[in-house]
């Protein structure tokens, strides 16, 4: 099946295209009903989890994805991508870039990358020599051209191209050369461009097995996609190709199997990158900024270092093979440039991802620390509870409650302003013990005893019923709620679907997060790709 780029975009459905709210505010971890802790979306009410009743929406690859495939396909270091217009940095980035969001700038984009990517492969010998299978020559026929079609537009496509596909092109190989004048090499760099702006290139395309427009099982190739650009933001390999055509993808031995594969091979580094990087908000720290002039040791290199620990981090969870029961808890990779930032640690201050740099910085403003902020992006990050704040509230920024102007020195003082609000204090007594456990570390993360001015920091609180003098008091209660959450299920599911759950998928996922029991990443994502939802086509609802 084939799909024109200019008719997509003509679609008409296509251009149709602080203090926190107290009543809502439990704050008990996993708390919601029957295990979900998301924020689900109604979906169908009919819809009771059965066969692949929701699936993956018609959408176009990611800017990473899209750097990583033209990397792969080509062997180019262009990054052409970069430069295309983004959709926000809340969320998967893949469940913002639907159809709905593609853009005139962005189809304009995708037809200047093509010219341009075209033109380095050619350009470049060992580019070009691996795309020229054989050799065009002047009188050879079109033979030569068929073959170089049918195995780049594979790989392009990420399926066999149907004969009706390979003939359109072999005549556009043919009108080049004849209308256009080209040599035999400048009409296959023709074609190559044509196929990479054709949707089926940009898009993520699943038809299944035949023509039917029903749910029912992907074809071996589409399995095969789905899985690569699950685990390495990127085309298949010829190991998932050889699996897709020999129908191997259809047992479950096969898809895990192929995911230990795929983990083991370097490029699984972008799966732990966006996964975690999207989920956590770690990929948003280059552009965080804190203040150099309160925090001298702030530069880029230590920004960057950080960015490397905490991917560095994630990486123990992926191809390192450890639990998810110990993401809370496992030592830091050591950086030798951030030896700065834990210079002044007491022994025993810091264990698993909460007590990184990274989430420590990110999770503060570039002048002061956040209580608020940071115990808010745990709850709705790391445990999917969201928090909403409340409508027609003036929220004060800290400072403004009240007192003396200046810049805020006693973070811990100015939050007790706050809960003064009865329209405040609902849910800063639930975040502010929560966020202010992590107060001994300042905005980007290193150790302190004091304020600013010269007030000692205080760390203690009650969660729960539980006392705690700091964070590693509060730990064992965040170790249990990620023990029996099902956040992890919820965001990799939406990761590997490329959508957020619906109503249907809650049976789904409470049985995908049975099996796993916080077991490793690994295990979750072998879960995953073998569920129902990940190897079945759903209903075509806009296609």
């Amino acid at each position: 099946m084939t799909f024109r780029l200019d008719r997509v975009f003509a679609s008409p459905w296509l251009a149709a295209g602080g203090c926190l709210l107290g009543i809502s505010c439990t704050g008990i971890l996993g708390s919601q009903d029957d295990g979900g802790q998301g924020d689900w979306s109604q979906g169908d009410p009919e819809q009771d989890g059965s066969v692949a009743s929701d699936g993956m929406p018609l959408h176009h690859m990611t800017a990473s994805e899209y750097n990583n495939t033209v990397a792969h396909l080509l062997g180019t270091r262009l990054r052409p991508a970069d430069g295309f217009p983004a959709f926000g940095a809340k969320g998967f980035d893949a469940n913002v870039n639907a159809l709905s969001n593609l853009s005139q700038v962005l189809v304009q984009g995708y037809y200047d990358a093509a010219r341009t990517l075209a033109a380095d492969a050619f350009s470049n010998e060992a580019q070009r020599a691996a795309i020229l299978v054989c050799d065009p020559a002047e009188g050879a026929g079109d033979g030569c051209a068929r073959e170089i079609i049918e195995r780049f537009g594979l790989r392009a496509f990420r399926r066999p191209l149907e004969a009706a596909e390979v003939d359109r092109y072999a005549a556009q190989y043919a009108h080049a050369q004849t209308t256009l004048e080209m040599s035999p090499v400048e009409a296959v760099q023709h074609v190559v461009r044509t196929l990479l702006t054709s949707p089926n290139f940009l898009l993520r395309i699943e038809v299944g097995p035949d023509s039917e427009r029903s749910p029912g099982a992907l074809n071996g190739h589409e399995i095969a996609s789905r899985l690569s650009y699950l685990l390495w933001s990127s085309l298949p390999d010829e190991a998932l190709f050889d699996a897709a055509e020999g129908d191997e993808l259809a047992t479950e031995d096969e898809l895990q199997r192929q995911v230990d594969r795929m983990l083991a091979d370097p490029k699984s580094a972008a799966f732990f990158q966006n996964f975690f990087g999207q989920w956590l908000g770690t990929r948003t720290l280059p552009s965080h900024n804190a203040d150099a002039t309160r925090f001298p040791s702030w530069n880029d290199e230590v920004k960057r270092a950080m960015l490397d620990q905490v991917n560095a981090y994630f990486a123990r969870f992926t191809t390192g093979g450890r639990p998810w029961s110990e993401f809370l808890t496992t030592p830091h990779p050591e950086s030798r440039l951030l030896e700065p930032v834990y210079a002044n640690d007491p022994e025993g201050a810091r264990e698993g991802f909460l007590t990184l740099p990274a989430f420590l910085t990110l999770s503060s403003r570039a002048d002061r620390t956040s209580p608020t902020s940071r115990a808010k992006t745990i709850l709705e990050q790391l445990f999917c509870v969201p928090m909403v704040p409340p409508a027609n509230v003036d929220i004060p920024e800290l400072g403004d409650a009240g007192g003396d102007e200046g810049p805020v020195e006693n973070v811990r003082q100015e939050l007790e302003k706050h809960r003064a609000s009865p329209d405040c204090a609902g849910c800063h007594d639930v975040l502010d013990p929560i966020g202010l456990s992590l107060e001994h570390f300042d905005p980007i993360g290193a150790y302190r005893t004091e304020y600013p001015n010269g007030d000692p920091i205080d760390a203690t609180g009650v969660y729960e019923g539980v006392e705690f003098q700091d964070i590693s008091g509060l730990m064992p209660v965040l170790v249990e709620a990620a023990r029996t959450g099902s956040c992890p299920t919820e965001q990799l599911f939406s990761y590997a679907l490329r959508r957020r759950p619906s109503g249907g998928d809650r049976t789904r996922i409470k049985e995908i997060n049975a099996r796993w029991e916080g077991g490793t990443v690994a295990d979750l994502v072998k879960h995953v790709v073998t569920s129902e939802a990940f190897r079945l086509r759903a209903k075509d609802k806009a296609r």
